[in-house]
């Protein structure tokens, strides 16, 4: 079993990854790295329980809440980018139609 600086150092490796990932925009990578990081979690907290180191998992949760924050930025962006596509597209077809009237 390891000691808990590797557990939790296996934990930041994992949410490192992620954030590269996500800089990298490779979103099929990050989502093996999130499925990868829950399971190092689980068997973290399953193998430490009450003894687990709480200063380590509150910096993981810190970590965590800043990924989080930057995926919901970047869903709002791509979802802005979504958004001027189609009224684009919807300006061209309203256009193309009155032309053909």
């Amino acid at each position: 079993m390891y000691a808990d600086h590797c557990d939790a150092s296996l934990l930041h490796a994992d949410l490192a990854a992620l954030h590269d990932a996500l800089q990298a925009d490779d979103n099929t990578l990050a989502q093996q790295i999130m499925h990868s990081h829950d399971r190092h979690l689980r068997q973290y907290i399953d193998q430490r329980g009450a003894h687990a180191d709480m200063d380590s998992l509150r910096e993981l949760l810190a970590l965590q809440h800043s990924l989080s924050r930057e995926m919901l930025q970047r869903r709002d962006r791509a979802a802005a980018h979504l958004r001027g596509q189609r009224q684009a597209r919807n300006a061209a077809s309203a256009y193309q139609h009155a032309q053909e009237l």
